[in-house]
């Protein structure tokens, strides 16, 4: 059986892993590495990371949906925000196991000529993180920003919560000139924030109708043209 792992080295010491639906990202500086997400955990994902980078690797997932966190059992510590610890260990009680160090916000990867700051955005899940290169002005923003439709139904999600996230992320939108997100679009800008929170304001005020869907699960569709948004 072949890899599930399709590796693209976007640019020099900085890498794009995709398995199936979902993206990882590993970026290298002079002294560190870093990985976010381990994905759907279908392969040897620490082996892969090692296989492109011979620094020391450390890994923050942002946030603990099961297509983010598939390979944490693989790496000896994982990065998460504390807020996240009991909706990630209600759904696998058995990763109680693993060793979670808890990130804060503000806390910086510093990697020796790269450095990534962890930005709190809850809303898609209560402890969901972004990561901030500010010298690079880009975003790793997991499932929080992105073209295809955003899980917003199920435990811990709260539309209230992303409304707050997104006016905070348009804050320092004029800092940002690309969003990777974990699915859809390998890249976004930053005018996406705008069409998520124009999005919202349809919602609230009932100017978009919901669509029965069965797939990925049975839920209603919020088509709002700069966004998508599945809810119950």
């Amino acid at each position: 059986m072949g890899s599930p792992y399709k590796v693209t080295e976007f640019k020099k010491g900085f890498w794009i892993i995709e398995e199936d639906f979902v993206r990882m990202f590993l970026a290298e500086g002079s002294e560190d590495a870093l990985l976010i997400d381990t994905g759907l955990g279908g392969g040897d994902i620490r082996g892969l990371a090692e296989s492109l980078t011979a620094k020391p690797i450390s890994v923050v997932n942002t946030h603990g949906d099961g297509d983010h966190v598939g390979g944490n059992g693989q790496f000896e510590a994982i990065h998460m925000h504390p807020s996240e610890y009991d909706y990630y260990l209600f759904e696998r009680p058995e990763r109680g196991n693993e060793n979670l160090v808890p990130v804060w916000e503000g806390h910086i990867f510093d990697l020796g000529t790269r450095c990534f700051e962890v930005v709190l955005i809850p809303g898609h899940t209560p402890g969901s993180i972004a990561l901030f290169d500010r010298a690079n002005r880009v975003l790793f923003a997991g499932d929080t920003l992105q073209s295809t439709p955003i899980f917003m139904f199920g435990r811990g999600r709260s539309l209230i919560a992303l409304e707050q996230t997104l006016n905070k992320l348009l804050n320092i939108s004029g800092e940002i000139d690309t969003i990777y997100p974990s699915h859809g679009n390998l890249e976004e800008s930053p005018e996406i924030i705008t069409g998520m929170l124009e999005g919202l304001k349809l919602i609230k005020s009932g100017s978009v109708e919901g669509r029965d869907i069965e797939e990925p699960r049975p839920c209603k569709l919020y088509d709002c043209g700069g966004a998508k948004f599945l809810l119950k």
